[in-house]
């Protein structure tokens, strides 16, 4: 994507002064637009509208939108237990329907320290509602909008609201283990809407070929962020460094500066992690509660020797954000025998195996597998979680034992 550019120089690209707007951002969730107790037809259209109005608000330069798969499949009558559960983030909700008078969309912005506020979207041409409705939310959460936004609004839309309808159909009928399933379904509606590239993201990257597909969306939609950087996954191996991926990461960020997911992997195939510190904490505040973004930016200030008491409240942060997320248990571990404190680092770890153990808890095998290499060594049997931490924990009695 930059043939011109020293891979080296790949990672240097965020300037002071977007660090300075980006920490700024505020986070916003887009909801599915669908009540509980719509018809099964305007829930999925619902839903499918609320991916594209992901994809579309993803390019505003001045907030930062939750990606698909961090956003909760939750219907309109759920958005105050959101709220409540999330005060660090806005949420945007509403139901979306359509009929023989046209298409609408009743929103509502939900900011935690503002009162709600709401818009009506309404269009008797489809085209014009998808794009009213992006006008609408984008003035609704406080963002704007320029030409050259809006003429990227108009690239890659679906073609119907069929198209909308058979996407929401797909979130709503196959679950995340049922990969093939899934594929093949978003293969389908693609083979009848080609350019409607949002469909893409429930191909799951570990799906063979994916990634060519992917690439193929790309020429069609080249402003999609998140496509961007589901490419990353496809092609990071967990390696480092690895420019062929860290590409992906910069051209999702330069697409959509608050895109939380790429600013925390992009150190992970940089050839100089410690200089994109700035990208860790980045998607640390623009991913709240996410324990993997608290993961990284724990391990990013590892690599600069940032005080051990803020690396601990990090990792404690992390595993009450996720406590079926082993890494922030694995850094508190580290941490606590970096400061030669092996009866806390003892009180972790067997903590962590009680995840382990009898059977290893189904959410901590996936944070697992979300490693690349990682995967490769599990399935191959050559890395077995449990009985590394059995081990961990025989060290640290013995260290015990010895500073007695």
């Amino acid at each position: 994507m930059y043939p011109d550019l020293d891979p080296r120089k790949l990672e240097q690209f965020l300037t002071d002064q977007d660090y300075q707007r980006i920490k700024s951002f505020d986070n916003v969730y887009i909801l599915p637009f669908a009540s509980q107790n719509g018809e099964a037809e305007q829930i999925c259209f619902g839903i499918g509208l609320s991916w594209l109005m992901i994809r579309n608000l993803m390019l505003l330069s001045d907030i930062s939108i939750h990606g698909p798969e961090d956003t909760p499949d939750l219907p309109y009558e759920a958005v105050n237990d959101m709220v409540r559960s999330r005060l660090r983030s806005s949420h945007v909700t509403g139901i979306a329907n359509f009929n023989s008078d046209g298409y609408s969309l009743q929103v509502e912005f939900h900011h935690p320290d503002r009162s709600v506020i709401t818009t009506r979207v309404h269009n008797e041409d489809f085209k014009m509602f998808l794009l009213e409705c992006s006008h609408a939310i984008t003035h609704l959460i406080g963002s704007k909008s320029d030409d050259l936004i809006v003429n990227r609004w108009n690239v890659a839309q679906p073609r119907d609201a069929n198209s909308l309808v058979q996407l929401g159909k797909i979130r709503l009928d196959f679950n995340r283990e049922q990969m093939i399933e899934r594929a093949q379904a978003a293969q389908k509606l693609l083979d009848i809407d080609p350019d409607f590239i949002v469909a893409m993201w429930e191909i799951d990257e570990e799906i063979p070929e994916a990634k060519q597909k992917f690439l193929l969306g790309l020429d069609r939609d080249p402003y999609n962020a998140q496509l961007c950087f589901i490419i990353f996954c496809a092609t990071w191996l967990s390696k480092k460094p690895q420019p062929d991926a860290l590409q992906y990461c910069r051209k999702a960020i330069e697409l959509s500066l608050g895109h939380g997911k790429a600013h925390m992997c992009a150190p992970h195939a940089a050839y100089e992690p410690q200089k994109m510190l700035r990208h860790s904490e980045l998607g640390y505040r623009l991913l709240p509660g996410n324990s993997f973004a608290v993961n990284n930016y724990t391990i990013a200030l590892n690599r600069t020797g940032s005080p051990e008491e803020k690396r601990i409240l990090l990792a404690e942060e992390g595993i009450s954000a996720d406590p079926h997320d082993g890494g922030n248990y694995d850094r508190l571990i580290e941490l606590y025998i970096e400061l030669g404190d092996y009866e806390n680092a003892l009180a972790i770890a067997e903590k962590l195996q009680k995840l382990y153990e009898p059977t290893i808890n189904k959410r901590t095998l996936y944070c697992l597998r979300q490693n690349p290499m990682m995967a490769k060594l599990i399935d191959s049997g050559k890395y077995d979680p449990a009985a590394d931490n059995r081990r961990r924990i025989a060290e640290l009695r013995q260290s015990i034992e010895r500073k007695k």
